[in-house]
């Protein structure tokens, strides 16, 4: 049987549990006993993988709220509605920006609301607030155009290597060619470089045999200007002594071409002056009138 200590005991026990319980309920599970909280929705593009009812909502890394609804948009299947309850009174901007963080290293995930500004004006509860975009969801971005661009340069090598071969083939038949060329000017070569050896004696002797003609030629050539010049020397030197010797000849002869080319350009004068000295000799005499 029970005594009075003991059920007091016992009472005492289950107050404080009930204590304890509720602390813990209003610590843990968000409860707010006093004060109202604004609910505000944010879209996500893509998957919130990580994310659950109940998440804590920070905003600049401090606790204002918790995730009360998450669900597909119901127009585009590739965005999520996020229905979010936060403290009554938190400075929510319209530049105010929500965006999914890690939380730890077990793979759950909570919304940091950032980038509100004083400037700004206050976003009214019921809005929705825009999606920011994390460090983590630029390298994504960047990874995929790095991607997109290492696809791109593959493509265009590609092409540069196809280009390459199909300018390298005409190429290998031009060596080819020039290959058979070099072969062919080889023998020709060779065939030549025996020929030459094979008749080297009568190729010396048949130059010899130039040379000997070539200087008969010469001695010939020679031989026949000098008595070229040797008569011409001698005719110069009978014309001279023709002309010494009968220089007063030649002289008076001289003078009588000069004496009748004067008469002839004064018998020339008269007849043209005067026609009639061509019919009579004489002067004609005047006549009388009767």
């Amino acid at each position: 049987m029970t005594t009075r200590s003991q059920r007091a005991r016992i009472g005492l026990f289950t107050i404080l549990a009930g204590a304890l319980l509720a602390i813990v309920l209003f610590v843990f599970g968000g409860l707010r006993l006093w004060g109202g909280r604004d609910h505000y929705t944010v879209t996500f593009d893509g998957s919130v993988m990580g994310l659950q009812k109940g998440a804590q909502v920070y905003l600049n890394g401090i606790r204002v709220g918790s995730v009360e609804n998450i669900e597909l948009a119901p127009q585009d299947l590739d965005k999520v509605h996020v229905e979010i309850a936060i403290k009554d009174g938190t400075p929510i901007h319209t530049d105010t920006r929500a965006m999914l963080q890690m939380a730890g290293i077990t793979g759950l995930k909570v919304i940091d609301l950032r980038k509100g500004s004083l400037a700004a004006p206050v976003l009214p509860p019921g809005s929705m607030i825009a999606q920011g975009e994390t460090t983590l969801d630029k390298l994504e971005k960047q990874a995929a155009d790095l991607v997109d661009q290492s696809t791109q340069l593959m493509g265009r090598a590609s092409k540069v290597v196809d280009n390459l071969i199909a300018a390298t083939d005409p190429m290998s038949e031009i060596a080819i060619n020039a290959k058979h060329t070099s072969a062919n000017m080889a023998a020709a070569s060779a065939g030549l470089d025996a020929t030459i050896r094979e008749n080297r004696a009568g190729l010396k002797q048949t130059i010899a045999s130039v040379g000997e003609s070539a200087k008969s030629a010469q001695a010939m050539i020679d031989g026949q200007i000098a008595q070229i010049l040797a008569n011409a020397g001698d005719l110069v030197a009978e014309m001279k002594g023709v002309v010494r010797d009968n220089g007063g000849a030649l002289r008076a002869a001289v003078a009588d071409l000069r004496q009748a080319s004067r008469s002839f350009k004064e018998l020339s004068r008269e007849v043209r002056q005067k026609p009639s000295r061509l019919l009579f000799s004489g002067s004609q005499r005047d006549r009388k009138l009767p």
